[in-house]
């Protein structure tokens, strides 16, 4: 019997290329675009749908691409890794939360998250995408009525509509967003896919509250959105599954209370929430605590000295003595990766830390005010879109 003929090295090459492809960090799509160019081959290979889906499968969680400051009443998207969005700067707009791929933006700059609804003061959400620079205007949020001089506080968060296990290639959106009225929660959702318009407000059934949320510190973990709510010890959970209300006490020990800057709200790999909180004691020390909600209890993990992880001029200021506050590192934000990174607000610049391997890198000087929006994104050649004469950053998609 004869031998069955050898296999054709060509085709062999081309699994050996795809599989070389596949292995260019998702952190650096610029390395991906420019080999999109070496020939009609690896174009047709990268730009293809079965790559951009093996991709996404191959690294799993989207990379951190940059993030986003807001300063004054405009953003500025600052890249950390070889992207670089068509427009980085927009005006008369406030960055508020992102998901992968989608920044939820307002636009309502300069008058915050307190509004004074049916007095001529509507607010807009748009969900931007900073890869294609594709920019969608919400209809006016149906805040409730409220009389005479009271406020009705609300945050906002933009998720993937498909949930989770979504890979995120041309996936639809949904905004939810919850508010305190009259001592009253509330929420309503935007879908594109429910008719592009709000649905009617739903309060909460009992209780009363006065929330305050801290714009920008919303995380999505498991099936819910995490609230944090200034002041009161209070996380406010949404549940996407039954789109109701509640709210969650973090009340530790005297000095684990939620504390504006001090405090951000993190996510686990696993879909648990956690809580991030820096202390600073008399002595100059800083230490980075973490606390993980299991079976209805909070579990402290071990406490972290951020001597270990930052430099020592970005922990304080040896001209200032150790309690002079503004000289202690500030968490910044938080950007669901692989392993969860946080940002800290420093006096050298911003620095990430990833909870996972402990290792932290100084990303850029301090801008803007308040927390800052992480960017996540798979950032892929899109079909047809590269040519020579565009260079390697045109023609991306999400």
């Amino acid at each position: 019997m004869a031998a069955a003929p050898p296999p054709d090295p060509t085709v062999l090459i081309e699994d050996l290329v795809e599989e070389f492809l596949l292995r260019i960090p998702p952190d650096d799509p610029a390395s991906l675009a420019r080999a999109a160019l070496v020939s009609r081959h690896w174009h047709r290979v990268i730009t293809g749908p079965v790559f951009r889906r093996r991709f996404r499968e191959f690294h799993r969680s989207p990379p951190l691409q940059g993030y986003i400051s807001n300063i004054h009443n405009s953003i500025q998207f600052v890249p950390i890794s070889s992207f670089r969005p068509r427009h980085a700067d927009l005006d008369d707009v406030i960055a508020i939360h992102s998901s992968p791929g989608r920044v939820l933006l307002c636009r309502r700059p300069g008058k915050g998250l307190d509004v004074f609804p049916g007095k001529g003061l509507d607010v807009f959400l748009s969900v931007w995408d900073p890869i294609t620079d594709e920019l969608r205007d919400l209809p006016a949020l149906p805040l409730p009525v409220v009389p005479g001089p009271c406020t009705c506080n609300w945050d906002a968060a933009v998720i993937c509509a498909v949930g989770e296990g979504c890979n995120h290639i041309h996936c639809g959106f949904k905004v939810v967003c919850v508010g305190t009225s009259q001592r009253r929660d509330f929420s309503c959702v935007y879908s594109p896919e429910a008719g592009s318009c709000w649905s009617d407000l739903i309060f909460a059934a009992s209780g009363e509250h006065t929330n305050s949320f801290e714009t920008g510190t919303c995380v999505h973990a498991g099936s819910s959105l995490y609230f944090l709510s200034r002041f009161n010890h209070e996380i406010v959970k949404y549940d996407l599954l039954t789109d109701r209300m509640s709210t969650i006490c973090f009340r530790v020990e005297p000095d684990a209370q939620i504390n504006g800057m001090a405090t951000v709200l993190i996510a686990t790999e696993d879909g648990r929430l956690g809580v991030a909180k820096t202390s600073n004691s008399t002595l100059g020390c800083s230490t980075l605590h973490l606390w993980i909600r299991d079976h209805e209890r909070w579990e402290e993990r071990r406490p972290i000295e951020l001597r270990m992880l930052l430099p020592d001029d970005a922990l304080r200021d040896p001209q200032f003595p150790p309690e002079f506050f503004p000289d202690k590192p500030w968490l910044a934000g938080f950007a669901g990766t692989r392993a969860g990174v946080i940002f800290f607000k420093t006096r050298l610049g911003y620095f990430v830390v990833d909870l996972n391997s402990g290792t932290s890198k100084n990303i850029g000087e301090c801008l803007g005010w308040g927390c800052i929006i992480p960017y996540v994104s798979f950032c892929t050649p899109a079909p047809g879109a590269i040519s020579t004469d565009e260079g390697p950053e045109a023609g991306l998609e999400g």
